[in-house]
């Protein structure tokens, strides 16, 4: 049996801001920027996080500009 879970925009981006603060001490933008940029020392931390932010449209305005 397969479940699906669905979430709208803003919750999949209060999950990721949760997340990124309670592990890292950080806001989502700066934990996304970081990884993106390569300067994320524990990604494996975050990685539920890191997922879940690739399922936002690639310009949201949560993501940096690529």
């Amino acid at each position: 049996m397969t479940t699906t879970v669905q979430m709208t925009r803003n919750e999949i981006v209060a999950e990721i801001e949760k997340v990124t603060r309670a592990r890292l001490g950080k806001s989502a933008a700066e934990v996304i920027t970081s990884y993106r940029e390569g300067r994320l020392a524990d990604p494996g931390a975050v990685g539920d996080a890191l997922v879940l932010a690739d399922l936002l449209d690639p310009d949201d305005s949560l993501l940096p500009a690529t």
